[in-house]
């Protein structure tokens, strides 16, 4: 029965101390991390809306979060939006930027933050020859809210084979964060 306890013993303190290790690394990093986010949500939101030199944060009553972009820095001339779209694909939440102008036609999107099956999933994000784009991201260019639907479902976006969760994560978490931002400008918000 000692020895039980003793093992017993001896196990909790090695937990306790990999425990505290880790938290104290976490608190060390935390803010490293928190700034590299920051740093690529920035640098996303410039490439989706190259025409922008400014940006400035909205959020609407119901908590939804856009940016409108504009052409200098005394915020005169709105040229687009940005909004986050957030989908649930097969083994993540799937977070895009979404860069549009002001008739919410596409700029460009980039997928910033997802989890899925790698060989699969994974090839939203994938860039096929020498384009300066992943392939899945550049169908987006130049397209309407209603002209978003992966082909499968009888839309222009094509999906990545054996990967439709993902396809449709996206595409479809697009199409309503735009929906969204139309809605809440339509309504009562300004453009």
């Amino acid at each position: 029965m000692k020895y039980i306890l003793k093992l017993g013993l001896i196990l909790m303190v090695y937990t306790v101390v990999a425990g505290l290790s880790l938290g104290f690394i976490n608190n060390i990093t935390r803010s490293k991390i928190l700034e590299q986010e920051g740093n690529a949500g920035e640098k996303a939101q410039r490439e989706v809306l190259p025409e922008a030199s400014a940006f400035v944060d909205f959020t609407t009553n119901g908590g939804f979060e856009y940016k409108k972009g504009y052409a200098d820095k005394d915020t005169a001339d709105i040229v687009g939006y940005v909004v986050n779209a957030y989908g649930n694909g097969y083994s993540s939440t799937i977070r895009t930027i979404v860069g549009l102008d002001t008739t919410f036609t596409i700029e460009a999107i980039e997928i910033v933050y997802q989890e899925e099956t790698p060989g699969l999933g994974t090839k939203c994000v994938e860039i096929r020859g020498d384009s300066p784009e992943p392939w899945f991201e550049a169908q987006f260019d130049g397209k309407k809210p209603d002209e978003l639907l992966v082909d499968k479902d009888g839309g222009t976006i094509d999906a990545i084979s054996g990967a439709t969760i993902t396809s449709r994560a996206v595409t479809n978490s697009v199409r309503e964060a735009i929906e969204e931002l139309k809605k809440h400008l339509t309504k009562g918000g300004s453009q």
